[in-house]
């Protein structure tokens, strides 16, 4: 037998008819909905406010994770567009400058890439994207902006951008002072302390200043202070100021060169005139083929090397180069 009784019918029918409620109406839900939800609010408001800053802090966790990726990324640097490959530097050398991570050095070929930053340890040469060449001198500290344009962080550069090169686009380079853009010239732009000075060797420069354009023309230095103040005062192409950018000069191949060529560039490049003394001379240069190198050497040490191999004699007079077959002892100033 099962052991079931009529009685247990019963139980089961009390069980069944205890647990049936009624549906409550629409009102008695809307009563309840709104004391839940009075219920809900005066709790969050007790409660500290830590989601949202929770998540904002997440939120700059992960922006500063993707940015150190990017920064550390083998080749994130790549995307940048090129200003110019570094051609040499002198001990200790040329870095990149990097954030959150030790400086990396620059081997000559490497590209100076716009979105970076770089310092010269020691004096440096670059080759210019589109012709001429930047030198900055130790210490100098620059960031580049795009394949044409940098921003001058500190210390001193010399842009030397003859004319005829660089003809796609000007080369800009930007200061507290303002934006200065190259007109086919030899100049020089120093950073320091808030402060900066222009000195225009060859050609001319053009200065958008807040104030508004104007142009500084080759013989002049100009000084413009935190104010904005300028000053202006002549220098000679021939100061001995220029002297620090030979150290930097771009190597002059001279086998089978010219003498002509050669001379004409010492000229540019110590600021100095060239002067023939006669027509015989003349001549003479003209036709005289150079052979060897010169390799290492500054200019002036150049040419006193090359020109003790030809029957020429040179003088220094102020500001010039004096080249002759006259017998007097040369004076080199």
């Amino acid at each position: 037998m099962s052991g079931h009784s009529p009685g247990d019918d019963a139980d089961d029918r009390i069980l069944r008819e205890g647990l049936h409620a009624n549906p409550l109406s629409e009102d008695a839900l809307k009563r309840i909905r709104a004391a839940t939800e009075a219920e809900w609010r005066a709790t969050v408001a007790e409660r500290p406010r830590r989601w949202p800053i929770a998540i904002a802090a997440s939120v700059l966790g992960a922006a500063v994770i993707a940015g150190l990726v990017l920064l550390n990324s083998p080749g994130g640097s790549s995307s940048g567009e090129m200003l110019a490959t570094l051609v040499r530097s002198e001990s200790p050398g040329t870095v990149q400058v990097r954030m959150f991570r030790p400086d990396a050095p620059v081997a000559s070929g490497d590209s100076f890439l716009s979105g970076h930053d770089y310092r010269a340890q020691g004096q440096a040469l670059l080759a210019l994207q589109g012709g001429g060449n930047l030198r900055m001198a130790a210490g100098a500290s620059i960031e580049v902006i795009g394949k044409n344009a940098i921003r001058v962080n500190a210390g001193e550069l010399y842009v030397d951008i003859p004319s005829g090169t660089h003809a796609n686009a000007a080369f800009v380079a930007k200061t507290p002072a303002g934006e200065f853009r190259h007109l086919g010239t030899q100049f020089a732009l120093a950073v320091a302390n808030g402060e900066t000075r222009l000195r225009v060797r060859e050609g001319v420069v053009s200065w958008l200043a807040p104030g508004g354009p104007s142009t500084v023309e080759a013989g002049n230095e100009l000084h413009i202070d935190r104010d904005g103040k300028a000053t202006r005062r002549t220098i000679a192409p021939s100061d001995q100021a220029w002297n620090w950018t030979s150290k930097t000069t771009p190597d002059f191949e001279v086998e089978n060169r010219l003498l002509q060529e050669f001379l004409v560039w010492v000229a540019r490049e110590s600021g100095r005139e060239l002067v023939l003394a006669d027509q015989m001379t003349r001549e003479q240069v003209a036709t005289i083929r150079m052979h060897g190198s010169v390799k290492g050497l500054t200019p002036m040490q150049a040419l006193s090397a090359v020109m003790a191999a030809t029957p020429l004699r040179y003088d220094l007079p102020e500001g010039r180069i004096r080249v002759s077959f006259a017998g007097e002892s040369p004076t080199r100033k």
